[in-house]
């Protein structure tokens, strides 16, 4: 068979691509073997995306977003510990005898590595099809939340009405839910904490099957300048802040949904950042400083232009400063922050 053909037939053995069910990663996965496992080039790799995309992805990408996974894979050292090609040299995966289970190769270790990988993002979806259905906050809970997070109820129905923040039951529990794509978060709306099986308490719980490192991609768009904070509550306290400043420029606010989250864990967002100026406010101890130079790194790596925003002294995060309390004593800072340099 030609590279081609070769091609074409592995694609037809990856899992699909659905919406809301990892279906970015998928079709960034299938790119990556084109470009990266065959040595395509995009005018021969996008005919086989295209074909594998109208048999296998829900809905179908367009040409365009085809294309710009393609360019992301190209750009992305994420398979530099592999030589490009690695998939034209290697054989049909086979079941392994008894002395190669002893001594397994390179390449039945890497297809038992996929095939968990894929076994883990299958059974991710699974549990994403369980999800309680996500309903919109009435005003009085919207005011219950602003209430409990201390900022204006605005903020709060900004976040709902750009489709970052819903209602629904969690564990038998009122929840208010900040979620995007794959990832969803829950506090409960009595301000309660959840309860793990050990008996310690649980301020917020991500439900089962998320994945996502960053929330609030889809702000992104056109803008130039975007606001890094850490925890996904830390969107809507991003936005109350933003709510409370006249801004002299369009800002979008990403979230790090966790410190432990990497910007290598998602090579198409790198690419969505060049040619923005990012602002880092990290929170103010010890994982939150680790995670933002981490992040740091990982975006002056990626050529990103980013400054960092030093919060005033025994505030932790945003939340102190977008109480009416906070806002009167720090408005020049919550000012300055959303200036387009830092100062």
């Amino acid at each position: 068979m030609s590279p081609l053909d070769r091609a074409a037939a592995y694609l037809q053995h990856l899992p699909p691509a659905i919406s809301g069910s990892g279906g970015h990663s998928a079709t960034y996965r299938a790119a990556c073997a084109l470009v990266q496992g065959f040595a395509l080039g995009e005018t021969d790799a996008l005919p086989l995306l295209q074909a594998w995309n109208h048999s296998h992805c829900q809905p179908p990408w367009t040409e365009r977003e085809l294309r710009h996974k393609l360019r992301s894979a190209t750009q992305s050292s994420a398979h530099a510990q592999r030589p490009l090609g690695y998939l034209l040299n290697e054989d049909r995966p086979r079941a392994p005898t008894a002395r190669a289970c002893r001594q397994p190769s390179f390449f039945l270790t890497r297809t038992l590595g996929t095939m968990n990988c894929e076994h883990e993002t299958n059974r991710q979806a699974q549990q994403r099809q369980d999800w309680p259905a996500f309903r919109p906050l009435k005003p009085a809970l919207i005011e219950r939340i602003a209430q409990q997070r201390g900022m204006r109820p605005d903020a709060v129905d900004l976040a709902q009405r750009h489709g970052f923040l819903s209602g629904g039951l969690v564990d038998g529990q009122a929840c208010y839910l900040l979620h995007e794509g794959s990832f969803a978060q829950a506090r409960r709306l009595d301000g309660e904490p959840f309860w793990r099986a050990d008996g310690s308490p649980l301020k917020a719980k991500n439900l089962p099957g998320s994945e996502g490192a960053f929330i609030g991609q889809r702000w992104l768009g056109s803008a130039t300048h975007v606001l890094l904070v850490e925890g996904a509550i830390a969107l809507i306290e991003a936005l109350a802040a933003w709510a409370l400043v006249d801004a002299p420029q369009p800002w979008a606010i990403l979230a790090a949904t966790s410190a432990s989250s990497r910007f290598a864990r998602d090579p198409a967002l790198l690419h969505q950042l060049r040619g923005k100026h990012l602002r880092l406010v990290p929170d103010a101890d010890a994982s939150g400083l680790k995670a933002a130079a981490a992040w740091l790194a990982e975006l002056d790596a990626g050529g990103i232009s980013v400054d960092v925003y030093a919060l005033p002294e025994g505030c932790k995060d945003l939340a102190p400063l977008i109480t009416p309390s906070g806002h009167a004593q720090h408005a020049d800072t919550l000012s300055q922050l959303f200036m387009t340099e830092a100062k």
